[in-house]
C-alpha cells in the first residue's frame, strides 16, 4: 500500500548519498528488524504498519550504500514499539512513537559492539512531512505519516552506529 511512496523516497535518499564508505566507517554485514504483533501497541498500527520490519530493514540499507558487504557489523532491531495517535489522543498530548532495542555487534571483534534504546516521535519526523503538511490535520495512518516515521527511526539508527 505504502510501498511506492516508500520506495521513490528510498531512492532519493540513495541517490543523494555517496557511493563509498569512508575508510573509518564501519561496513554492515546484516541488518535484521522484528517487530512483533505486541509490539504493535493500537489497531491502528497493527492494521497499517504490518511491513515495517521489511521497510525499516530498507530504509536503514538505502542509509548504508556503499557500506554494505559481506563481512562486518550486524544491526539487530527489536521493536519494542508502535504506536498512532489518533486525533483524541493527540489532542490530550499522545504522540505517535516508534521504540526499539538496536544491536549491532561485530562478530570477528567481540570487543566492537553497541546497545542502545531509540525512540522516535512524530514530532521528530514531521519534517520530513510533504511540505506544507498539516501535523494537526494529517491521519497517523497516511502513507507520509509512515514514510517520515520510518525514515527517521533509520536515520537516528546510522546516526547512533556512526556516533
Amino acid at each position: 500500500m505504502y510501498g511506492k511512496t516508500f520506495a521513490a523516497a528510498l531512492l532519493g535518499a540513495a541517490l543523494t548519498l555517496p557511493a563509498l564508505a569512508s575508510a573509518d566507517e564501519p561496513t554492515i554485514k546484516s541488518i535484521d528488524v522484528e517487530t512483533s504483533l505486541s509490539d504493535l501497541s493500537n489497531a491502528e498500527a497493527a492494521a497499517h504498519w504490518s511491513s515495517l520490519d521489511t521497510d525499516l530493514e530498507t530504509a536503514i540499507a538505502a542509509l548504508l550504500v556503499g557500506r554494505l558487504a559481506d563481512e562486518g557489523m550486524d544491526i539487530k532491531i527489536d521493536m519494542n514499539e508502535v504506536a498512532l495517535a489518533n486525533f483524541v489522543e493527540a489532542a490530550v498530548g499522545a504522540e505517535s512513537t516508534m521504540a526499539g532495542t538496536v544491536n549491532v555487534i561485530d562478530l570477528s571483534n567481540n570487543t566492537n559492539f553497541k546497545t542502545f534504546d531509540l525512540t522516535v516521535t512524530m514530532a521528530q519526523a514531521a519534517p520530513l512531512l510533504p511540505p506544507d503538511t498539516d501535523i494537526a490535520v494529517i491521519a497517523p495512518t497516511s502513507g507520509e505519516v509512515y514514510s517520515a516515521m520510518v525514515a527517521t527511526f533509520a536515520a537516528a539508527v546510522v546516526d547512533r552506529i556512526d556516533n
